[in-house]
């Protein structure tokens, strides 16, 4: 019977010893780690005492005792060689002889597992994943294993990491999820054994997101998966890729058209772009504004933006973008200790920002006394601070700094939002919730939910017999970024009209025509500011005037020219960016002379009076 309990509790012990190992926990690496410590400790203490009790010869001792400790580990031992000491004449000590030995083995033997054991898990996730389904992931970090891990959710959806590096700590993090991974200079230039792998031809769908850490090598990726789907005869319709970069540039390289293979569809983003939008999001401008029956601002806009690198110019712009009501000026003030060399850029791309808007640059730190006496000064009138270091540590810095300032002036109705690449945090007030919002999620970066109401507001405009998806494929670059920025600002007007959503989608959306007019007012100010954003200036009169009359002139010789005289793309300039009283005589003068029947401010209305159809199909799309 004694050997039978023994028998059962050596299988479960030793069950119990191939289980840790092969989970490997995070508490299982701790565990190993002390056992080897304490195998080593443990037997350089008992076969040094044991040998030199038995020897009697200490120097021969020292040789032979790390022999034996280094035997413990390979399975071996040389108890026998010490029998006669003192440390094995016990029951006790015995035992505990014993149990160092199998803690050293079990240690080796646990590494040598995780080892094999994770190549094997490794190329068990790569053969789960041949079929579905296929999300193809480029880069292996932080975000990648994020935007991964939400794939996995997707039903009948297998993901695949590649990566040139072959020992990226990630790599075992992403295949314990789920995730395959597939690694090599071959796997992300998609090599035949790789495309055989993967099994591309028989992908319903393949999604791509080229997320490593280099903008160059994500393109150059894009472009080998581009033409390793065109080698294998994939259908561009079947594919996507999302990449960060300048959409301009390359959403046209890698876009299908009628003369060139390309994906289906291209998604190009900005992390800074993304998170500046994810701000408005999470704490849009206009709830920290309140306004009258007839749609008026009660208050002016004053911001501050800490920072201006990449994201603290997004934040800018977008706050720009959604911070113009009628009743209202715009206000901001930016601080950064480098703005001499940060704000070249956005001077020379945007410069009607500066002549359009009361916007200040001051080239101070965030911490200085200099900034806190300008928040001083203007408490009673600041709406909103963002915050955009450039990183998570400084942004949390200035951030408690300010709020605990803001609580003990009483002044903690404004608004400090932190914003990075990564994503947006928010905290209400001291001790409040504090709300995150990341970027790279598939929320974010899969155009069908982040652009989902610009893809819904582009169809209302759009009268083709084509779908929703369709049309937004169609859209150039610009096209997109104007739809955005428009569908954006809707809850804007929901907030300035006095109704609820619900009452707007009810057919009792009936706004009388004052409010009417200021809401028209307030689009053409929504309108001009992503103008200017995007680097449009005025249309001169003697430039629209010379416009009219090179139409006029080729409609009377029959030669085809396009009588959409009031912009010019090419040069970023726009008659339309005019106060808004200016626009019926600018709607006359252009169907004057061409002929086409316009109304600049009615447009504006128009945009206004389509909300409740946007509501609605948004709602259809929830249900």
């Amino acid at each position: 019977m004694e050997s039978l309990s023994v028998i059962v509790l050596s299988i479960v012990f030793f069950a119990a010893l191939v289980t840790n190992m092969a989970l490997k926990p995070d508490y299982s690496v701790k565990l190993t780690s002390f056992m080897m410590m304490a195998a080593v400790l443990g037997g350089s203490i008992i076969y040094g005492i044991g040998y030199t009790y038995t020897t009697g010869d200490w120097i021969l001792s020292l040789i032979r005792t790390p022999f034996s400790v280094i035997g413990m580990f390979l399975g071996k031992n040389d108890m026998s060689s010490i029998a006669g000491s003192p440390v094995l004449q016990g029951r006790v000590t015995t035992l505990i002889c014993w149990i160092l030995h199998l803690s050293a083995f079990y240690s080796i033997a646990s590494a040598v597992m995780v080892t094999i054991g994770a190549e094997s898990l490794k190329r068990f996730r790569i053969f789960l994943a041949m079929k579905g389904d296929l999300t193809i992931i480029y880069g292996i970090n932080s975000d990648s294993i994020r935007v991964g891990q939400e794939s996995l959710g997707q039903k009948g959806t297998s993901v695949v990491l590649l990566s040139e590096s072959e020992t990226s700590d990630k790599i075992n993090e992403a295949v314990k999820m789920g995730m395959a991974v597939i690694t090599g200079n071959g796997a992300v230039k998609l090599d035949r054994a790789t495309r055989s792998t993967l099994r591309l031809k028989n992908r319903q769908r393949i999604a791509a997101y080229a997320l490593h850490n280099s903008r160059n090598k994500n393109l150059s990726f894009a472009i080998a998966l581009r033409d390793a789907l065109e080698n294998d005869g994939i259908d561009p319709g079947r594919t996507s890729i999302t990449l960060p970069g300048t959409e301009d540039i390359s959403a046209s390289l890698l876009q299908v058209s009628e003369e060139d293979y390309g994906y289906g569809y291209v998604q190009v983003f900005s992390a800074a772009e993304l998170a500046a939008r994810a701000m408005i999001r999470l704490c849009p401008p206009w709830e920290f504004m309140t306004f009258d029956g007839s749609g008026r601002a009660e208050q002016d806009f004053d911001c501050i933006v800490i920072g201006f690198g990449e994201t603290g110019q997004a934040a800018l712009r977008h706050l720009i973008m959604n911070g113009q009501y009628v009743g209202s000026t715009f206000r901001a003030t930016v601080f950064s200790r480098n703005m001499n060399n940060e704000a070249g850029f956005l001077l020379t791309q945007c410069p009607e920002l500066i002549r359009n808007y009361d916007i200040s640059l001051r080239q101070v730190d965030g911490r200085s006394k200099e900034f806190y006496d300008y928040v001083a000064g203007r408490l009673h009138t600041l709406k909103y601070i963002a915050v955009c270091a450039g990183n998570d540590a400084m942004n949390a810095e200035l951030s408690d700094s300010l709020m605990l300032y803001l609580k003990r002036v009483h002044s903690e109705h404004i608004c400090v939002v932190q914003v990075t690449k990564a994503g947006i945090r928010y905290q209400a007030f001291v001790g409040g919730e504090i709300k995150v919002k990341d970027v790279f999620t598939l929320d974010m970066l899969s155009a069908k939910k982040e652009d989902r109401n610009a893809i819904i507001l582009n169809a209302a405009y759009d009268t083709s017999d084509r779908s929703s998806w369709e049309k937004w494929i169609a859209c150039d670059p610009f096209s997109k970024m104007s739809s955005r920025a428009s569908a954006e600002f809707i809850p804007a007007f929901v907030k300035a009209s006095g109704y609820t959503e619900e009452e707007i989608m009810a057919e009792g959306w009936r706004p009388d025509d004052e409010k009417l007019r200021v809401l028209g007012e307030t689009e053409h100010l929504r309108w001009c500011a992503f103008h200017y954003c995007m680097g449009y200036r005025t249309m001169p009169r003697e430039i629209f005037d010379n416009k009219a009359e090179h139409y006029q002139e080729c409609a009377a010789k029959g030669i085809p020219c396009s009588n959409r005289i009031a912009k010019d793309a090419e040069k970023r300039m726009h008659a339309c960016l005019i106060p808004n009283e200016e626009l019926d005589d600018l709607s006359r003068r252009e169907k004057e002379a061409t002929g086409r029947d316009v109304d600049y401010r009615q447009m504006d209305i128009n945009n206004i009076l389509i909300i409740p159809q946007i509501l609605n199909a948004q709602k259809e799309e929830d249900a």
